[in-house]
């Protein structure tokens, strides 16, 4: 399945948002994306430990304005805005967006050359990193059904802001 941020953004102008996973649909989630969904730890992590092959590949890198599913999130009318496709076992499974004002990057020029390592393999290396509760969405696609997460990272009182699309592949991934 090839999906892009800009298809999403189109198909999902008013999506629906909540802290909650069983608020947002009627339609049965498996025990196995509810995991993924809610995982709190490094999701490159689970997927080392579990045994399979990662690989991080950078879709777009640019100054931009604010993305669609982090509008309601940040004021900023343009940003830094990076997205990520995330393979397991070579198979895409994670779509990533990470929208960056400009006050955080000025402060975290690193953001820009990170290339395809992950975003929170480096903040968790970082010693003033918080990251806030998860808030949950859902889409229905003719072709299939995604998930999506999104969270802030506060990096010593600068903000960053990340969404996350669980693309149905990821539901094979066992650990």
């Amino acid at each position: 399945m090839k999906l892009s941020f800009e298809q999403i953004e189109r198909l999902s102008p008013d999506l629906v948002w909540d802290n909650s996973l069983e608020n947002i649909t009627t339609k049965q989630l498996s025990s196995n994306l509810k995991s993924w969904l809610t995982e709190t730890n490094l999701l490159t992590n689970r997927i080392k430990e579990s045994g399979h092959i990662y690989a991080v590949q950078v879709l777009k890198e640019s100054l931009s304005s604010t993305p669609i599913l982090l509008k309601n999130k940040n004021d900023a009318d343009q940003g830094y805005v990076r997205e990520v496709a995330l393979s397991i076992d070579n198979d895409a499974c994670i779509l990533a967006q990470t929208l960056v004002p400009n006050s955080t990057l000025e402060l975290n020029r690193w953001i820009q050359s990170l290339g395809e390592q992950p975003l929170g393999e480096r903040l968790s290396m970082m010693p003033k990193v918080t990251r806030s509760a998860f808030e949950y969405a859902y889409l229905e696609l003719s072709e299939a059904s995604v998930w999506i997460r999104r969270s802030s990272f506060d990096i010593d009182n600068t903000l960053l802001w990340v969404a996350e699309l669980f693309l149905p592949a990821l539901d094979k991934i066992k650990d």
